[in-house]
């Protein structure tokens, strides 16, 4: 399923947020510049979630198909959950050091998953260093000024992938195997296995390509979602015991320091999905988790639970993301920090 095979209303209402054109303009602009490349860099945000990883890897697989050099590197490491999904060694982790070496190496370098610089962490000066070519792909929503030789940037697709998938059906790359399980990867998780509001048609319709790849999805649930370590079992525990209610019920929220993680043997990775427990407690509108981080500062994961509109909330107080799912970085102490995110929700609530 080629982005032009999509049924016309996706195609008509489409339009890509950066420059308004048709996406499927932007596809062939993009797939040229690749074409005219050689050595390609990929490089996601910090914290890289299931999206950033099956999306930069598979476009790597695509890109290596057609005979490129294509090389995936982060700044973090990756999730364990995702190792069944993709090959050891798909991602190259560097630190500050290592990423300045890899200054003006590539022809082309491609940043997925966000359009913020300062998202691309220490890999930022390496995208954005003067005269690089560089193209971005996204579906966040957009707030400032980007510079990117070419931008698909489409905040109501269900995730990065989709664009990913539509990229490579443009540079004619055949779908299938590690592709389609990289692909899959990204979409799975970036939907809730489908159970979030962005799993519409589209998010369906991209499913339906990637399953003709021969995928097993039972398999494939298994490797993400079917079974825990004890350590995280005993962490997620820990977020249930300590949740509290405010804001006259509607707001859940928790808090995880860098003690409790070590007393539970874990790595903050392991708090990845925790946040969806606090979803079901009745009454709640809005979920959020405090996790604290090695320098004492805060990340801030929101979930929306009713109608409101967390990338809002976030977006305020200097994060982003999407209208059910945000977050943002916050310093001082957890009350502190609470004290100003109910402020702004409670702003929101009463909208």
């Amino acid at each position: 399923m080629s982005f032009d095979s999509i049924e016309n209303d996706f195609a008509d209402n489409l339009p890509d947020d950066v420059s308004g054109r048709p996406v499927s303009e932007v596809l062939v602009e993009m797939a040229e510049i690749l074409r005219q490349a050689q050595s390609v860099l990929i490089a996601t945000h910090v914290g890289p979630d299931g999206d950033a990883i099956g999306s930069s890897v598979g476009l790597a697989l695509g890109l290596k198909s057609l005979g490129k050099e294509a090389r995936v590197f982060s700044g973090s490491s990756v999730d364990g959950r995702f190792e069944g999904l993709i090959a050891a060694g798909s991602v190259e982790t560097v630190d500050e050091e290592g990423a300045s070496c890899l200054t003006g190496q590539f022809d082309v370098c491609v940043l997925l998953d966000t359009s913020e610089p300062a998202r691309a962490g220490v890999l930022e000066g390496v995208i954005f260093a003067p005269g690089q070519k560089r193209i971005c792909i996204d579906h966040h929503l957009l707030s400032g000024e980007y510079s990117f030789d070419s931008h698909l940037a489409v905040a109501s697709s269900p995730a990065t992938a989709c664009l990913v998938l539509w990229l490579l059906d443009e540079l004619e790359v055949t779908v299938e195997d590690n592709i389609a399980r990289a692909l899959w990867l990204a979409l799975a998780t970036d939907t809730g296995w489908f159970r979030f509001s962005n799993a519409g048609r589209l998010a369906f319709q991209c499913a339906e390509r990637l399953l003709e790849g021969g995928l097993d999805p039972e398999e494939l649930y298994g490797f993400i979602y079917g079974s825990r370590s004890g350590q995280k079992t005993r962490l997620w525990g820990r977020v249930l015991l300590e949740h509290q209610l405010a804001l006259d019920g509607r707001l859940v929220w928790s808090v995880i320091s860098r003690e409790t993680l070590a007393e539970a043997g874990a790595v903050r990775e392991d708090l990845d999905g925790a946040i969806d427990l606090l979803k079901g407690v009745k009454g709640a509108h809005t979920a959020a988790l405090l996790s604290q981080l090695d320098d004492g500062s805060f990340k801030v994961s929101l979930r929306s639970v009713e109608s409101i509109d967390v990338e809002r909330v976030a977006r305020e107080l200097g994060g982003g993301g999407h209208a059910k799912a945000a977050g943002y970085s916050a310093t001082g102490t957890a009350q502190e920090i609470l004290d100003t995110l109910k402020d702004v929700l409670n702003k929101e609530l009463d909208t």
